[in-house]
């Protein structure tokens, strides 16, 4: 796997997944209250999803320094996949604002597992295949890419919400699936060996990973702009 293609595969992972997610952000609250909630009952369902991520943040980051980052990062996709399509049916069936605070748990809980987990193989997989250069142009790159499928999501999100508020949310669904494929077919663990999960081990580990976390993520110029990108 060259470095190029290592490149590709991460700007690739960042235009789908951030093009799925951002399908959403514009009509999340219209579909909420199509659906019988009130406003109240809306701002707990999105507090709910803050909440798991904060929560889940560290424990789950555990997965990619084990497992591994593409375990890690095809959990979070199937995750998102599987709590999307759940979202989606408790609207179809105007379920009540308790289903979908459990459901934003889940998907909060999902997102978690990609935070940090891509950006990490890449570095990785670079370092073990000889690159010599510097990973800010990389991180620049990956920003736009960001930026310019978020525009597109969000936008597309708003015109696909004209025809049924439900629409964003089977589209996000369909787009998860390359995401996915894209981690089946051209994610190789490169300069990283994945270690088994021992739940005896887990205390230790999340203390381990907030520690380094601290260290290497405020501490380091590189990963701190990619954090408050």
């Amino acid at each position: 796997m060259g470095q190029q293609r290592i490149i590709r595969t991460y700007l690739a992972i960042g235009a789908t997944t951030t093009l799925a997610q951002s399908l959403i952000w514009g009509v999340n609250t219209l579909f909420l209250l199509d659906v019988g909630l009130d406003i109240f009952e809306v701002m707990v369902v999105n507090a709910a999803f803050t909440v798991a991520q904060m929560f889940f943040e560290v424990p789950t980051g555990i997965v990619a320094d084990t497992l591994g980052r593409r375990i890690s990062y095809l959990l979070s996709c199937s995750i998102i996949l599987a709590a999307t399509v759940l979202y989606l049916g408790l609207g179809l069936l105007e379920a009540g604002p308790i289903s979908f605070a459990l459901v934003s748990v889940l998907l909060g809980f999902g997102f978690t597992f990609y935070t940090g987990a891509v950006e990490a193989w890449m570095v990785d997989a670079l370092q073990a295949v000889g690159y010599e250069g510097r990973l800010e142009p990389i991180f620049a790159r990956y920003g736009m890419v960001f930026g310019v499928s978020m525009l597109i999501g969000t936008t597309a999100g708003g015109l696909l919400g004209q025809l049924d508020l439900w629409v964003p949310y089977a589209v996000r669904a369909i787009i998860l699936v390359p995401a996915i494929l894209i981690g089946v077919l051209w994610m190789r663990e490169l300069g990283f060996t994945p270690r088994p999960l021992k739940v005896s081990r887990f205390g230790e580990e999340t203390k381990r990973i907030a520690s380094a976390g601290i260290a290497h993520g405020l501490g380091d110029r590189v990963v701190r702009f990619v954090m408050f990108a």
